[in-house]
């Protein structure tokens, strides 16, 4: 196949070059913001790592901006969050509040360090401060990727850095106070409050890259543990995620990077490399004594469908193709018969297919056969059925699956690589007892 084959049709790619983690998620003025870890190159120097930025009203239709921030005398521009100062309680601005970019400043031997950026335009031009950085010392090497947002109990701005997590509190965003550790260790932390589903109690996620999050409580000081680390995505590639500020009506929508660092640098590029999951809306769901961490695929994303095919319940047949398609969406409620493995298959072409389906109470991706071995790999994760049948809804676009089962309490993201013409959606089934209760096929417009 030819590389640009590989373009996503519908997930936030870049233009050109080099994309790796989101950064100043937030929403201002009628627009969501998503900045994200740019280099000009594919082949990736992160001695020159810049925020390159865009726009969207809906998250799914993205503007691509210009280069807002790019490397220094102070280092490179690594990851980092941002905050709309509407109070102007930093005093970077001569009338109206605006938008501050936190983010960290990176030399490569060199301790890393918290600075600021400014932009009274809506985004659209930024300025550093002059007194660059706010936070650090010659001794913090591992000391990056902050998460800044206002705590309103407390009237006062708090950032959460990694590697090792530290809590720090600002009257202004540019002179911090250390408050706390919160025992746990990642980069590119994020934490955020989260209500629970069907109750009137809200409580705090802090997400450890977006590989796990752990769930608690936050005083303005401390973050306290409620659950051990809870796995948030059991695919291979999610990296990194960071979730939206101030979005209207108060919910929370994070999007990671769809990758893997493991071979990150290997993948075919599109004319470029790297791009984002799909948005997704985050709540937690208590089932019995544990507490699960939900993600379902934004509303937004159903713009995209250009048409839908229904599929009546029957048993399943394997073989038959039942769609076809570079950007899909598929939702389907399956009743998997005693000791049968089935599911769905997609990118399916003479040898080339990626499996979704159910095996043993197992949720799986397998996609050994889905093009080129670079990202081959089969992936578990429980999975209880719910009256003997289990929900999956599947996004499916030219080099990537992402796949949520039972209303997003597991996800698996994968990205694959298919080296033969052709996208069939089939069913696949070991003993042939098993059947669809009902299923649709939706087939995507490109942005």
């Amino acid at each position: 196949m030819q590389i640009t084959a590989y373009r996503p049709l519908y997930h936030f790619s870049p233009p050109s070059g080099w994309l790796n983690d989101p950064n100043g998620l937030i929403w201002h003025d009628g627009e969501y913001h998503m900045f994200y870890q740019w280099h000009p190159s594919v082949a990736v120097d992160a001695a020159g790592m810049c925020w390159h930025h865009a726009v969207t009203p809906d998250l799914v239709h993205w503007k691509h901006l210009d280069v807002a921030l790019e490397p220094d005398g102070l280092g490179a521009i690594w990851s980092g969050s941002a905050a709309a100062d509407l109070a102007n309680t930093s005093g970077l601005f001569s009338g109206a509040g605006g938008l501050v970019a936190v983010f960290t400043h990176h030399a490569p031997g060199s301790a890393e360090r918290q600075s600021l950026a400014f932009s009274a335009d809506r985004g659209r031009t930024w300025a550093k401060y002059a007194d660059n950085p706010v936070l650090g010392d010659d001794t913090s090497r591992d000391f990056r990727d902050p998460k800044v947002f206002r705590h309103a109990p407390t009237q006062r701005w708090i950032m959460v850095v990694g590697v090792e997590h530290q809590l720090f509190a600002s009257p202004n965003l540019r002179d911090w106070t250390f408050l706390s550790k919160t025992g746990f260790k990642s980069e590119c932390p994020d934490l955020f409050p989260l209500p629970v589903e069907g109750e009137n109690q809200v409580l705090w996620v802090l997400s450890l890259a977006g590989r796990q999050v752990v769930i608690g409580t936050f005083d303005g000081r401390t973050f306290s543990p409620q659950t051990d680390p809870i796995e948030v995505d059991a695919g291979p590639d999610f990296y990194a995620s960071q979730s939206w500020e101030n979005v209207p009506g108060g919910c929370r929508i994070w999007v990671g990077w769809l990758s893997n660092w493991k071979y990150a640098r290997q993948v075919p590029d599109f004319g470029a490399r790297g791009f984002m999951t799909v948005p997704r809306e985050l709540s937690l769901r208590r089932a019995g004594d544990r507490l699960l961490f939900v993600q379902r695929p934004i509303p937004q994303l159903q713009s995209l469908r250009l048409d839908t095919q229904t599929i009546a319940p029957q048993e399943i047949r394997p073989g038959r193709q039942l769609a076809s398609g570079d950007a899909l969406e598929i939702v389907a409620t399956i009743r998997p018969a005693a000791g049968d493995r089935c599911g769905i298959k997609v990118a399916v072409s003479g040898s080339q297919e990626t499996l979704i389906g159910y095996d043993a109470g197992y949720a799986f991706v397998d996609r050994d056969r889905s093009g080129l071995p670079v990202t081959n790999g089969r992936f578990i994760a429980p999975l209880l059925l719910r009256d003997g049948t289990f929900d999956v809804r599947i996004f499916v676009d030219r080099s990537s699956v992402e796949t949520f089962f039972n209303d997003g309490e597991t996800v698996m993201s994968t990205l694959i690589h298919p080296v033969e013409p052709g996208r069939g959606v089939e069913w696949f089934s070991g003993n042939g007892r098993s059947s669809v209760q009902g299923m649709q096929v939706h087939r995507l417009a490109g942005t």
